[in-house]
């Protein structure tokens, strides 16, 4: 009798100890963004600007829509300022699962995606309209088509705005003013060209690093939308700055295609509604910030030059010979025509 009651409670211990270890398989999926027992998915929203412009808050409101609309289903985790690696670095993260979305800027794409390089083309768009127009349609489809080759799914594109120009060296009003400087480019070889057309040297410095580069003279100037010379404080360290609007600078908004694919229809279709809806909100939101930007400006004591006509249409023709170069890229006429087709819409 007592062998008999022994062994139902070795039984009982031995289910229960079963059943604890069952439940305390809560592990997540490597990789995949995904923790099994939960139901959840989180996904890692990397960046490499302040959490302050426009595209920072935008990954913020991302994060919130998105959560409130799958009732925590999914998580975001929203990680700004370079604090898991420059651009380039996180979107290979997303390549090999790490890190599931990001909205880098197009000057670094161009390693995944050569067609990426009409981006740093010269003077390519006449105004924001004009960018809207082509991100929204048939260049945009063209770009989509090549990152998901790339394991990469375009969830829509967000503005970054016109590049202007500063250093701490003197007034920039045309072409040879440049000559002799030290100017700090992205890796893309077009833009290096761009400078090196006009005398000065291109030197590629991480955007993390380029506050200090400025301030040592490592670099003389640099040219970057006027978000990102108020929010990381360029004018502290650079003495003039051009209105140039020499080029344009696009976020695409990007999520990892393997993670995209593992979400259940009605999380993908949360996903695309949120990231629609937070594109159209981020480019009102630059357009409003730019208004105050300025004002920031005026008020450091930096010396401001805009460009007449006249001095536009130099830097134009000083930099044409870059659009050449582009020819060599496959597809590069295709590009160029749905952006001119943009235009004239």
């Amino acid at each position: 009798m007592m062998k008999r009651k022994w062994g139902i409670i070795s039984i009982s211990i031995l289910l229960l100890l079963m059943l604890a270890t069952g439940c305390g398989n809560t592990t997540a999926t490597e990789g995949s963004g995904k923790a099994e027992e939960k139901g959840e998915y989180v996904i890692k929203f990397a960046h490499v600007v302040s959490a302050s412009t426009a595209k920072g808050k935008a990954a913020e409101k991302f994060k919130e829509l998105l959560e409130e609309r799958t009732d925590g289903q999914i998580k975001v985790e929203v990680f700004p300022d370079s604090q898991l690696g420059a651009d380039r670095e996180i979107t290979e993260q997303m390549q090999s699962g790490t890190i599931q979305m990001n909205a880098p800027f197009t000057g670094v794409l161009p390693a995944f995606v050569k067609q990426f390089e009409v981006f740093d083309l010269p003077f390519l768009f006449k105004d924001r309209d004009h960018v809207k127009r082509a991100v929204n349609g048939e260049l945009g489809e063209i770009f989509n088509q090549h990152l998901e080759k790339q394991g990469l799914r375009a969830l829509g594109y967000w503005d970054g705005g016109f590049k202007h120009l500063t250093n701490s060296k003197h007034t920039i009003q045309k072409p040879e003013d440049l000559d002799g400087l030290k100017m700090r480019v992205s890796q893309s070889p077009l833009l290096i060209s761009q400078f090196q057309a006009m005398g000065a040297g291109g030197v590629s410095i991480d955007f993390a690093e380029l506050y200090t580069a400025l301030q040592t003279k490592t670099v003389d100037g640099q040219e970057n939308p006027l978000s990102n010379i108020v929010s990381k404080k360029f004018y502290e360290v650079q003495d003039y700055l051009t209105l140039s609007a020499h080029g344009y600078m696009a976020y695409p908004l990007i999520i990892s295609e393997q993670f995209y694919q593992n979400l259940p229809a009605d999380l993908q279709k949360a996903v695309d509604e949120v990231a629609a809806e937070v594109t159209d909100w981020q480019w009102e939101q630059s357009a409003k910030d730019e208004e105050a930007y300025i004002k920031t400006i005026e008020e450091s004591g930096i010396e401001i030059t805009e460009l007449s006509d006249s001095d536009k249409e130099a830097f134009i023709q000083a930099t044409s010979g870059v659009y050449e170069d582009f020819k060599e890229v496959e597809g590069s006429q295709e590009l160029l025509d749905a952006i001119k087709e943009a235009e004239e819409e």
